[in-house]
């Protein structure tokens, strides 16, 4: 955890919350199909930071090839949840598509439950219940229907993925530096999402300028700085409190969907996101008990 005083953690995830916000507006405004715009968002994305991290080799630092498979597996989940969240914004919501998204914490909590760490803490339980209380009342009243069932699926689908993400990419830095990490894990996602490109033949090209402008979007804002800022924080925060924080989200993107789109914001979506804010709070609380073990690497 970081040290007594130490905010920067915190700074970088809020910072990198505010970026990830807008991915769903960038996917909206993107005239494509939903692994086109996965695949370009990650594909510009490793072409960014492969360079960097390559440039930024001494040549003394190793990289053990198991912990490189763990980082190129977090990338395979990383393709997983952008494929799944993405196309779930086809057939519902912003608010609804990103708020069952962002159950991720919950899957979190299962996992290292599951894999022996015992069971969560009273306020990050509190937490938990908070967030799907906020996840319960957002979605009250909502129109039921095959094309919104399989929005939700698609959306819970991502955010499994997501959190055998996080959990991965936390466990891969435990012996990989930072840039070597995220050259290996966005290079395997994107690697993942053009090779689904490829094999539906999915078109990948010929877009209008908005939709490349959105596409540039999403890999610069919601990625390098949003998703990037949130695998820095792994190796300062716990896993599961950096999910809790990713529950904020949907309060950011509705109200960015609200105001830049015109989506409709209604009460339950005000409502729900007074838990889920809650939640967030008492997860931050909960946090500072919770064990990292992330060592940083000889440079």
């Amino acid at each position: 955890m970081p040290r007594a005083g130490n905010a920067a953690p915190y700074l970088v995830l809020a910072i990198a919350l505010a970026a990830v916000s807008f991915a769903s507006i960038f996917a909206r405004l993107a005239d494509a199909g939903p692994l086109a715009i996965a695949a370009w968002r990650m594909g510009i994305a490793a072409f960014v930071v492969i360079p960097v991290a390559l440039a930024g080799s001494t040549g003394t630092a190793r990289v053990e090839l198991r912990h490189a498979a763990i980082a190129a597996a977090a990338g395979l989940f990383l393709a997983l949840h952008f494929a799944t969240w993405i196309a779930s914004l086809g057939y519902t919501s912003i608010a609804r598509s990103v708020l069952l998204v962002s159950t991720a914490p919950i899957w979190v909590a299962i996992f290292l439950y599951a894999s022996g760490h015992g069971a969560p803490a009273l306020r990050t339980v509190l937490a938990l219940i908070f967030a799907i209380g906020g996840v319960a009342i957002a979605s009250i009243g909502v129109e039921q229907g095959h094309e919104v069932m399989a929005g939700d699926l698609l959306a819970v689908a991502g955010a499994i993925a997501m959190a055998a993400y996080l959990m991965l990419s936390q466990r891969a830095q435990l012996r990989l530096s930072f840039r070597p990490y995220l050259a290996i894990a966005y290079g395997s996602a994107a690697g993942f999402l053009w090779f689904a490109v490829l094999l539906t033949d999915t078109p990948a090209a010929g877009f209008t300028a908005k939709t490349w402008w959105a596409l540039a979007g999403m890999a610069v804002v919601s990625q390098l700085i949003g998703h990037s800022g949130y695998n820095w924080g792994l190796r300062h925060l716990s896993p599961l409190f950096v999910a809790v924080v990713l529950v904020g989200e949907p309060v950011l993107a509705a109200l960015l969907g609200w105001w830049l789109l015109g989506e409709r914001l209604d009460w339950q979506t005000g409502a729900g996101g007074l838990l889920i804010l809650a939640g967030i709070l008492l997860g931050a609380s909960a946090a500072r008990t919770l064990p990292v073990a992330v060592h940083t690497p000889a440079q």
